[in-house]
């Protein structure tokens, strides 16, 4: 009996050291398992260093306001999209380049300017105007037209976003009861390689309850030349791989936190569920996201409102480290801030508004903005020099952060 019972002990014991040491799928963010332990991040944990650019200001590049925080780096240069379509280019140090603004009717000209990508090999602006996308170079020379309407497939969907890569655009589609389709991945000629359908049961429950529209339209970001697009409240982020064939790139566990679409409490602004909102960066090594966490979360963030009165925002920041599989919610580090810790030279706190392909967070702060922090709070030297020489008028200063690899 005796050996019975250390032959059942060393037995469990195997399956336990077997089944500890199976793979960890490294694709599931364990959100579910991130309740309750948010805290403070330091930038520093996931980063080399960080820069302040103040972009030279003349009058030939006076930077209004950025357009939907339409800002990008790449192959050495900033570029900023104003309000009025004007796309503004500095190079590497700050140093104005030249700017485009196209708008117009003509054949090389924009009608209008949704948004704006720029192609990681060379440089070049592409403009997604009401029904066609145009290229121009860096100088401002017209380069291309791509008429993506004249195929009356997808001239019958309402296309919100793009990506292009190389030859390559992925358009994104708003969600209706008269589209499945989320995305499209199209060539130079319009000439449709790639339909992505939006998941079947998840459509039914847009359709049915259509004021969640702005809830679960599909998303789009891309990490250098691969296109992620995210299906609304499905759990899989997807990846289109360069011979346009598709795989689950993450898998976002939940758990009891997931929405029911149908229900509509799930979705008030304190409800204890949680869903991704706004946008998705990635670089080699992370994942930056935001959430709604509602009253899930241990300490609210709370902002400044456009009143000047302070209100509980009810969504919080989070990182997930791919090479590890760790993901973390970050707590608010004071009020009307959110991210990381800004703990190289004391300046505000830290999230991206964009990750450029050779591993740049990139962000920035209006000239007062950067003024105002330097005069209530303990900043470097550098700091302190920085907003010395600024007027409040002075184009945005860009932060330039430097991501571990």
């Amino acid at each position: 009996m005796k050996k019975l019972i250390l032959i059942l002990i060393i037995t469990i014991a195997a399956c336990r050291n077997s089944s500890d040491n199976q793979p960890k799928d490294l694709r599931i963010i364990d959100v579910e398992g991130g309740v309750g332990k948010g805290r403070l991040v330091k930038l520093s944990e996931i980063a080399e260093s960080i820069e302040y650019i103040p972009l030279e200001t003349n009058s030939e590049a006076v930077v209004g306001k950025i357009f939907f925080d339409r800002i990008f780096y790449e192959k050495g240069f900033f570029y900023l999209m104003e309000q009025n379509r004007t796309i503004i280019i500095h190079d590497n140090d700050g140093k104005y380049f030249n700017k485009i603004n196209k708008l117009g009717r003509g054949p090389q000209e924009y009608d209008a300017a949704f948004t704006v990508d720029i192609d990681l090999t060379t440089g070049n602006i592409s403009v997604l105007a009401s029904n066609k996308i145009i290229e121009y170079s860096i100088d401002g020379d017209f380069k291309r037209v791509m008429n993506y309407k004249d195929d009356g497939f997808l001239s019958k969907h309402y296309i919100t976003r793009f990506i292009k890569s190389d030859l390559k655009y992925f358009l994104l589609s708003t969600i209706n009861d008269r589209s499945q389709h989320s995305g499209f991945l199209i060539d130079s000629s319009s000439r449709l390689l790639l339909s992505v359908e939006y998941p079947g049961e998840d459509y039914e429950k847009v359709t049915t309850y259509s004021a969640l529209l702005s809830i679960m339209n599909p998303m789009i970001f891309r990490h250098k030349n691969a296109v992620r697009i995210k299906n609304g409240l499905n759990k899989y982020i997807l990846t289109i791989n360069e011979d346009n064939s598709i795989d689950t790139a993450y898998i976002f566990n939940f758990g009891k936190y997931a929405p029911d679409p149908l229900k509509r409490d799930h979705f008030r602004v304190y409800a204890p569920f949680i869903y991704s909102q706004f946008s998705i960066f990635e670089s080699d090594q992370y994942l930056f996201m935001t959430f709604h966490t509602g009253s899930l979360s241990e300490k609210p963030a709370k902002m400044i409102g456009l009143n000047s009165r302070e209100y509980v925002y009810n969504f919080e920041c989070s990182v997930f480290n791919k090479k590890t599989g760790e993901f973390q919610f970050i707590l608010q580090p004071e009020i009307n801030q959110l991210g990381f810790v800004e703990d190289f030279e004391g300046g505000p706190a830290v999230w991206p508004k964009y990750v450029s392909s050779d591993g740049y967070l990139i962000t920035y702060l209006y000239a007062h903005e950067f003024k105002a922090h330097a005069e209530t709070h303990e900043v470097s030297e550098r700091f302190k020099q920085i907003a010395h020489s600024l007027k409040d008028t002075d184009n945005p200063v860009i932060v330039r952060v430097k991501l571990k690899n």
